[in-house]
């Protein structure tokens, strides 16, 4: 096993989210001096203007030696072809770094699976590390043993017979070792496994704060816009709109909220679920004087310039808890409305997390920071 802070490692990250992503940097920084880093940022939708891979590719301290991107656009059958395509693209990433550990935020990726075949075929020494992305490492993946067998039936048909099916995120035998924010709450499937805490001062150094900053600047968040979020009360995070179509009267109870939060002088900000349909679907901003933040902006990359004393309201998500793990001096809630049938379902998920639940928006005004 190749132990933490081992001389000489090659590791090759495979981030395929925002969360993945950020994760990836902080973990290669805090092991530069001990490891080469390189990183595919794979099954992305937009490979020609990526903001993350261009940020990357452009950063003149970045840990890793070299960037690619793969496309994860395609559909149907289609996907098998760009899959493989893929696969030619990264055989050849390999060639030329031989990584001794492949890092992924999930061994159901395909590329992941592939590239551990591949380099376990010239050595026995190369091991999968699993990096924490957050809900499926705690909650677990629910197991449908007959779909689980016709999707691993499909995949090895498709792409190989080393393809593995892992009952949840993380638990494949790929996965020789896991980072994760809380080893203690993880699913147990992943606790057999070596783990290790990831820890949150990784995320608070010059350079992760470099990163991020060029980030936000593509976003075209500015300094001047970053400045007014240090001085914001409370920042909203709304839900999928799928989830607020099951969620009885979550509008309206947040226009109250807004409504009573602006007649007490309240600095709101608001993030919209990346899958909502226009920059400000409620028009928050006209009716409210809210700020709101671009919808296809990770909000990993804006926790960073919160002051400690925001308030982060959300749902059950895996943003809340990475804001609980990255920015712990900050207050993270999730309101949870118990007398709702869609809500009440992840009470019991929450509760696992350790993350805070309040009944409404308004129980925000009865907390005192």
């Amino acid at each position: 096993m190749i132990k933490p802070r081992e001389k000489n490692a090659k590791v090759l990250y495979l981030p395929s989210t925002p969360l993945n992503l950020l994760v990836s940097v902080a973990h290669a920084l805090a092991h530069a001096p001990f490891q080469s880093s390189q990183l595919v940022l794979i099954d992305q939708k937009n490979i020609q203007d990526n903001i993350y891979f261009n940020v990357l590719h452009e950063w003149k301290n970045s840990p890793f030696k070299k960037v690619l991107i793969t496309s994860g656009s395609a559909n149907g059958y289609q996907k098998i072809a760009e899959r493989k395509a893929n696969f030619k693209t990264l055989e050849g990433f390999v060639r030329d770094f031989p990584a001794s550990a492949i890092a992924v935020g999930s061994d159901r990726r395909v590329e992941f699976q592939y590239l551990m075949h591949l380099r376990t075929l010239n050595s026995k020494n190369v091991e999968g590390w699993y990096l924490d992305d957050g809900l499926y490492s705690y909650a677990g993946r629910p197991s449908k043993w007959f779909k689980d067998w016709v999707n691993s039936a499909l995949k090895k048909l498709s792409y190989g017979f080393w393809w593995q099916e892992p009952k949840t995120v993380g638990t494949s035998d790929w996965i020789k070792q896991a980072w994760l924010f809380s080893p203690e709450r993880a699913v147990a499937l992943i606790q057999n496994k070596p783990c290790h805490r990831i820890l949150t001062e990784w995320f608070l150094t010059p350079r992760i704060s470099e990163f991020v900053n060029l980030v936000l600047m593509e976003f075209g968040v500015s300094s001047q816009a970053g400045s007014q979020l240090s001085f914001i009360d409370v920042f909203i995070l709304i839900p999928h709109p799928n989830n607020i179509l099951k969620m009885d009267g979550y509008l309206e109870r947040l226009e109250r909220f807004l409504e009573k939060a602006s007649q007490l002088g309240k600095k709101v900000a608001v993030k919209y679920h990346p899958r909502s349909n226009s920059f400000d679907d409620f028009k928050l901003e006209k009716r409210y004087g809210v700020i709101i933040l671009p919808n296809n902006l990770a909000f990993e990359f804006i926790l960073p310039i919160l002051d400690s004393n925001t308030i982060i309201l959300g749902d059950v998500s895996t943003v809340l808890m990475t804001a609980k793990w990255l920015r712990p001096d900050i207050t993270s809630l999730a309101v949870l409305n118990e007398e709702d049938i869609f809500a009440r379902r992840f009470k019991e998920i929450i509760d696992t997390l350790g993350i805070s639940i309040i009944p409404s928006f308004d129980a925000v005004f009865n907390l005192s920071k």
